[in-house]
This record gives structure tokens, C-alpha cells and sequence, in this order.
């Protein structure tokens, strides 16, 4: 480390110089900070607007898919007898519904009991439906497995009564409604044909305005369409409405003004920064103009355009005249047919693409950014090194000239001292 003494010898303050002189030398970095400060600033704007077009994508995938329109308002006056779901595709209208009887397994019991299922032997034969099953030596436990994987139409599982000698071979029909005779002989003896069944297979039975609807499940998919009905109980001996309306013009109504609300905080903020920073402002601008363009071809549903301010305006009531004329029209403008996509649809293709974490327009230009920062970083750090030796390179040299001044002085004084003397031994 040097040590200098500034000025000490020739009275100049060259501390100050250099100073002076590496503040000039440093107004490249200094002009390079600011550009750093500048880009942080857009990397800054380009967040809150990637931020602004989220907000926008959520409004559009909203509408995006004909399954956003699943949404009826259903008067079940039937709720403890049987619930309503609907779907896409789902009839509106009144019904009357009555159900007559519920989809139920015929099950099967033994007469005989065992202490135990996985020790005590058991021998014979049993008759499933058209299919005879020969066991020999084997426990309840395995009985089971074995009819159960013999796939005969029916499932075996053990029930327990409780009781001494209690283990008892229990049958279910895979299928409600269907009948099932079942003998056997050995150590499991049984004889339905004889005896009947220990509970009775039954498919459902439901009444809908009068027409007499059967399944062998209790839901029942296949009586209106795109409603399921889930089958509770049996009901009393009256009938019960219920009536099934679409609320879709409710859901497009609530998502279109979501829309233009997110539309227009976008041109609220470009116009903000287009105020400060034109370059800017406008390097946005197309993405908004691409939007406006898509949502001004849903004039016919009520939105519209200020030419002056720039905003989107949505009309709910011509959205209700054009969704009462003609609502699949209205259904077809927004997410499109077979043959052509809707404006949401595409939409959605459009804001996919610039939302993407890679390749979106926000991502491109943060990636941009980034960049150009990161090689700023570099020249200026390579600038600090190369000023920080040039100081040192000026304080060396001051420094050598502050010695030699010094140096100068002090032959100057010898001299005038020696001449002095001189001169008064002369005298």
C-alpha cells in the first residue's frame, strides 16, 4: 500500500486532481448504471402487465369450453326420494318423477353355519345359474375365493350372525334385477327354486310423466337427457315435480363483464406508461390491440369500443335479446363448431402462447432484459478494474513527482545555504 502526502510538496492539491480525473473517467459506468437502473424499471412493467394478461386469461377460460356452460337452476321437489345432476347437454323443462321401486342384488345365505372359515373342511358341489362348481377339502375362506374368481355371475363373502357355528356363506348377484338360481349339496346345501331367494333381485323402477323407465343400477342416466337421477327411496304414492332451467346467459353475462373489466385495467395501464415512455408503452400495444380486436367481434353480444378513450363497454341486455333470439348462435360465436373455433377459443390460443413461461411475449422480454443487464454487469465490472489500476497508475505518478519536487527543494535549499555561506567567507 502507498502512502502519499497530497500537495505536501509542490503545493498542488493532487489528491483532488486525480479525483477530478477519475470522475470523468467514470462517467461511462455512471452512464451504464442508469442504463441498468432504466431496464430494471421495464423488467418491472413487463411483470405487472404479464400480471394484467393473467388476469384477462382467467375471464376468458371462464368461457373457453361448452362445459362452462353447465350451470341450470333445478327445483327438486323430490330431494328425499332422488337427487338431480345435470350436464352440458341437459333437456330444460318440467318433469314429474315417481320412483316405484329401487334397483337391489339378490343375495343368497346358507342354512348352514361354521365356527370358524379357515380350518373346518368343506366338501361338495354348488349349481350358479348354468354353471356347476365342484370344491373338495377346502375352507369357507377358500370357498369364497374360489366362487368369487370363478366369475359366475355372483360374488361370495362370509357373513357372521353372531351366533355358535355363525360363519355362514353369503351370495351376491353382481347385477341388480337379475335371478339367479342357485342349489347345492354337500356341506353347503341350498335350494332357491325350492326356498326362494333371501332377498329378492330387483332393477329400478322410476315413472317420468307417466312413461315407466327400468334399470338395473340406481342412477339412471338414460331417462332425460343429460340428467342423472340418483335413486334415494321408494316414493309415496304421489308423483314430484321438478323443473330444470339453463343458467347460461347468467354465466356468459358474469364472465363477459369480468372480461372487459380486465381488458380495460390493461389500456388503463398502457396508457399510464405510453404517458412517461412511448417506446415502451408501445412495444405493449400489440398484444392490446390483438385483444380489442377479438373482443370487438362480440359487438352482437354487447360488447363494444370507445373510440375515444379506448375502453370496452359490455351491454348485458343486448347479450339477453341476442341469447333469447338465438342461443346457440350466441353459444357458437364464443367457442365455436365442429368446423370453425369461437372468438374464446382462439382467444385462448392467443394468450396461451403469450403467457408462456418460455417463449410468451412477457418471457421474451425479460429474457431480453436480463441479458442486456447481465452484460452490463460484466463491462462495468471490467471498467472498475481497469480505473481502479489507472488511480493507482495517477497516484504513482503524482506521487513520484510530489518526491522529486521534494527532492528538488532540498538541493534548492543546500545550494542557497552553500551560496550563502560562501558568500559570507567572502566577504
Amino acid at each position: 500500500m502507498s502512502v502519499t502526502f497530497s500537495g505536501l510538496a509542490s503545493g498542488v492539491d493532487t489528491a483532488s486532481i486525480v479525483d477530478s480525473i477519475m470522475e470523468v473517467e467514470r462517467t461511462p459506468i455512471t452512464t451504464m448504471e442508469d442504463e441498468q437502473v432504466y431496464l430494471e424499471s421495464k423488467l418491472e412493467v413487463y411483470t405487472e402487465f404479464n400480471t394484467l394478461l393473467d388476469s384477462f386469461y382467467s375471464s376468458v377460460i371462464g368461457l373457453n369450453s361448452e362445459t362452462d356452460l353447465n350451470s341450470f337452476e333445478i327445483t327438486n321437489n323430490g330431494s328425499e326420494y332422488f337427487s338431480i345432476s345435470t350436464s352440458l347437454l341437459s333437456d330444460e323443462g318440467s318433469y314429474s318423477i315417481e320412483v316405484v321401486s329401487l334397483a337391489q342384488q339378490q343375495k343368497d345365505i346358507s342354512s348352514e353355519g361354521f365356527a370358524d372359515t379357515d380350518e373346518t373342511t368343506l366338501t361338495g358341489e354348488l349349481q350358479i345359474g348354468e354353471e356347476t362348481l365342484s370344491y373338495e377339502g377346502v375352507t369357507l375362506l377358500e370357498l369364497v375365493d374360489l366362487i368369487t374368481e370363478s366369475e359366475l355371475g355372483m360374488s361370495a363373502s362370509i357373513a357372521n350372525t353372531g351366533t355358535e357355528d355363525g360363519y355362514r356363506l353369503l351370495l351376491t348377484a353382481d347385477s341388480a334385477g337379475e335371478e339367479i338360481e342357485i342349489s347345492g349339496t354337500g356341506s353347503i346345501t341350498i335350494d332357491t327354486a325350492v326356498d326362494g331367494h333371501t332377498v329378492e333381485g330387483t332393477k329400478a323402477h322410476l315413472v317420468i310423466d307417466g312413461v315407466d323407465y327400468y334399470s338395473s343400477d340406481n342412477t339412471v342416466t338414460t331417462a332425460i337427457k343429460g340428467v342423472t337421477i340418483i335413486l334415494l327411496a321408494e316414493s309415496d304414492s304421489t308423483a314430484k315435480n321438478v323443473s330444470i332451467s339453463s343458467d347460461a346467459e347468467s354465466v356468459i353475462s358474469d364472465q363477459l363483464a369480468e372480461m372487459v373489466s380486465a381488458y380495460n385495467s390493461i389500456n388503463e395501464y398502457i396508457d399510464t406508461i405510453y404517458a412517461s415512455d412511448s417506446t415502451l408503452g408501445n412495444s405493449m400495444k400489440m398484444v392490446q390491440r390483438n385483444l380489442k380486436d377479438s373482443l370487438t367481434n362480440l359487438a352482437f353480444l354487447g360488447v363494444e369500443s370507445d373510440w375515444e378513450t379506448g375502453e370496452i363497454t359490455f351491454d348485458s341486455d343486448k347479450l339477453a335479446e341476442a341469447y333469447g333470439d338465438d342461443s346457440d348462435s350466441v353459444i357458437e360465436l364464443l367457442m365455436g363448431s365442429d368446423d370453425n373455433g369461437g372468438v374464446m377459443t382462439r382467444m385462448d390460443d392467443y394468450l396461451n402462447n403469450q403467457l408462456n413461461s418460455s417463449t410468451g411475449f412477457v418471457a421474451t422480454k425479460e429474457s431480453t432484459i436480463e441479458t442486456q443487464l447481465s452484460r452490463l454487469d460484466d463491462r462495468i465490472t471490467a471498467m472498475e478494474s481497469r480505473l481502479e489500476k489507472r488511480q493507482e497508475t495517477l497516484e504513482s505518478q503524482f506521487t513520484a513527482m510530489e518526491l522529486l519536487v521534494s527532492s528538488l527543494d532540498s538541493q534548492a535549499a543546500y545550494l542557497t545555504s552553500f551560496f550563502d555561506s560562501y558568500s559570507s567567507g567572502s566577504s
